[in-house]
């Protein structure tokens, strides 16, 4: 547009002299705001586009390198360029990352490579595995594990023999299938190698955490079942110097467990065609070490273990048994369930509230026939609008008896006194509607609070001192005792003898039939919200009433024992504060 201006100016300077001045300021005003303009119109345009893309990203993202390209204003002030190679115009390929592999090994991790890119979710079982053995080969350059330039190495021969010992640890061989690697080609051998891969992979799985769910079992189950990192397992085996011995740490390490693994040994040099019995102690033992992987691997240096079959609690401090007495278990309808938690106090002199359930199912049905038989059992009844409560207060008498021990946890359960102490007598102690009954209370008070408190001089005479009408707290800090709830049809006594035990939960027939039918990957259980320590003097509570049989000794009324339903605990209300041992 300039150079117009310009032709027309002279021109009119020529034919006009006399505004030959005007003219040539006006010529020479439009030949200095050409650049202007045309800077203007340029900067608009990129405004323009700059708001387009804002407002159409994607639609930006195509069109612009067209749409706003500005024309060349003066082509013949530009100096010309010479044109570049078309090597140079073009990116720079990315490094090849087999490239540093030895060529005896590059067409396997090629097709290593490959199998990961279109295959993985058909050969790992879950999405984390799956991303695991991704990031694995991927830092290795996808070189194969297994092979060394196509052929079989002793990582594998290792692990490969491992596997098909599954069977020591009570796991199925099958499970765990190894592919054979002499001959193939490339391709088959990428398939074998990530194959192998898996089969490790599940082993540690199966071997730490179990080959299914424990829900799978029971609703009745409240246990870690800690899954192994798959980043860990690989880790572990291809850095080992003996991988066979990685893949073996995976094993439980619970002493139990150990020495049930032994016993399994000696049972199949023994088995044999026609052997029925110890055909069915083999399958106790694998369906208790089964159970052992949903615990946690270390149980504690302090902790207190309830074996239900065998109707014991014992207390183990520093690797050694150090208390042990006798328990009354839940009945088969109201099972005690399996779990592990912390101690967290020990109260002295419990109030019992009386759960919903059994004041509808038992002692509502009870009052209307006799109205001053809860006040003969030492019962108290009150109102709160529709609802009532109905309580018992600390007393020889007590359902909880004089002592309580908690350990909160999302079935209600703990540990606790009784005044039937003619049920300690009986071999098959199942009574209770899922608490566990301690024969000796005081004692057992006393073991725990010098593990927890060996400075305070706690004796068993201390807590009878302490019985009475106020309810009172000990606090178990600052050691931590783990509680764990356990059913072990199988274990091994004080004399390295196989102890068997009734199944009484049926758990045992239940185990076996999910080890020969179910496989799947054990998903994380959720976190769940711990419930409330109830130190609190304000916080609300929540109890279970035990359900003693009928006995000559028993103050109770025989009509008041009739099974209630296992939902007979509840929250209880607020109480008043009482004394508290921290």
């Amino acid at each position: 547009m300039g150079g117009v201006v310009v032709m027309r100016a002279r021109s009119s300077l020529s034919h006009n002299c006399g505004s030959g001045t005007v003219l040539a300021s006006t010529a020479l005003a439009l030949i200095l705001a050409c650049p202007l303009y045309a800077a203007a119109q340029e900067k608009a345009q990129q405004k323009l586009a700059s708001t387009f893309s804002e407002r159409y990203p994607a639609s930006f993202d195509r069109a612009a390198p067209a749409a706003i390209a500005p024309a060349a204003e003066h082509p013949a002030a530009s100096s010309p360029t010479p044109a570049e190679p078309a090597a140079a115009t073009e990116q720079a390929a990315a490094p090849d990352p087999l490239a540093s592999l030895d060529p005896a090994d590059r067409p396997v991790a090629e097709k290593i490579r490959d199998l990961l890119a279109a295959k993985a979710d058909k050969i790992f079982a879950n999405r984390k595995e799956r991303a695991a053995v991704e990031t694995f080969y991927q830092a290795r350059n996808f070189a194969p594990v297994w092979l060394d330039k196509g052929i079989e190495n002793a990582r594998a021969r290792s692990v490969v023999a491992r596997l098909h010992s599954a069977d020591t640890d009570g796991l199925d061989p099958k499970d765990y299938a190894t592919p054979g690697f002499a001959g193939l080609a490339p391709d088959a051998l990428a398939d074998a190698e990530l194959k192998l891969t898996r089969a490790v992979l599940t082993y540690a799985r199966h071997v730490q955490a179990g080959r299914f769910a424990y829900t799978r079992v029971s609703r009745n189950i409240e246990l870690p079942q800690a899954l192994p990192e798959p980043a860990a397992i690989l880790a572990s085996v291809t850095d080992a110097a003996d991988p066979a011995k990685a893949l073996d740490a995976f094993s439980p390490t619970q002493e139990a467990y150990q020495k049930l693994k032994a016993v399994l040994t000696e049972l199949r040099g023994k088995a044999g065609p026609g052997k029925i019995d110890v055909s069915r102690q083999i399958e106790t033992v694998v369906a208790n070490m089964e159970r052992w992987r949903w615990y946690p691997r270390d149980l504690g240096e302090s902790y207190v273990v309830v074996n239900q079959p065998d109707f014991t609690l014992r207390v183990m401090h520093n690797g050694a048994q150090v208390w042990t007495t006798r328990v009354v278990i839940g009945k088969t309808s109201m099972p005690t369930p399996l779990l592990s938690e912390t101690m967290k106090y020990i109260t002295v002199n419990p109030t019992w509230h009386v759960p919903p359930s059994i004041v509808h199912n038992e002692y509502l049905p009870a009052l209307a026939q006799d109205p001053t038989v809860l006040e003969r059992m030492g019962l108290r009844v009150s109102y709160h609008g529709g609802d009532v409560e109905i309580t018992m207060p600390p007393g020889d008498n007590n359902a909880l008896g004089r002592v309580r021990f908690n350990f909160p946890n999302r079935f209600l359960v703990y540990q606790h006194d009784t005044p039937d102490k003619h049920m300690f007598a009986d071999e098959v102690r199942a009574y209770s509607h899922g608490c566990m009954r301690v024969q000796d209370p005081a004692k057992y008070a006393e073991v725990l609070l010098k593990i927890a408190r060996p400075g305070e001089h706690w004796s068993a005479e201390r807590i009878k001192g302490m019985f009475g009408r106020a309810e009172q707290d000990i606090q178990i800090q600052p050691v931590p005792i783990w509680v764990h709830l356990t059913y072990q049809t199988a274990f091994v006594d004080g004399a390295g003898k196989l102890a068997l035990r009734r199944d009484v939960y049926n758990l045992d027939s239940r185990t076996l039939a999910a080890i020969r039918s179910e496989r799947g990957t054990v998903e994380p259980a959720p976190e769940r919200k711990r419930e409330p320590e109830m130190a609190s003097s304000t916080s609300p509570r929540r109890s279970a009433r035990p359900s003693p049989p009928p006995s000559p000794s028993s103050s109770y009324p025989g009509f008041l024992f009739q099974p209630a339903p296992y939902d007979a605990l509840s929250y209880a209300r607020p109480q008043p504060p009482r004394a508290v041992y921290r």
